[in-house]
């Protein structure tokens, strides 16, 4: 399994977690239970779900403030897991470039959804690296 895809599948998870209120470890067992690739990228995967997971109060938070007339209601589950998955990276995740963050998480939303949910996942994004470089 490549980074990409152990991104993908973190993406995924995170979208079940609407779902499945579950904690880190229960949809990360469900998801083993159907896939047992993703061997290299444990790790990544692994943090990328529990960080996400940790930190989704504020994340979701940054994505009220930078979505602007748009609640956390109204956004579609594939937009709002990319944009998840996408802030993540951006603010907790060092290793990774905000410009690959970004660009990952508008590829997810243009795979899952549509060319349109692509553009407003790169909108909010684009916003949130604002506010970090800000800092």
């Amino acid at each position: 399994m490549t980074r990409k895809e152990a991104r993908e599948a973190g993406f995924i998870i995170i979208f079940e977690y609407e779902f499945q209120k579950l904690d880190a470890d229960a949809l990360l067992e469900l998801y083993y239970t159907y896939r047992s690739d993703v061997d290299s990228q444990k790790d990544y995967l692994e943090n990328l779900v529990r960080t996400t997971l940790v930190h989704i109060l504020e994340i979701d938070a940054l994505i009220e403030a930078n979505a602007q007339g748009w609640a956390i209601s109204r956004l579609s589950k594939v937009s709002l897991a990319a944009l998840r998955v996408g802030i993540c990276e951006l603010m907790f995740d060092d290793a990774i470039a905000d410009s690959i963050a970004i660009n990952e998480a508008v590829q997810l939303a243009k795979d899952y959804e549509t060319q349109k949910a692509g553009a407003f996942v790169n909108g909010i994004l684009a916003s949130v690296l604002k506010t970090k470089t800000a800092d």
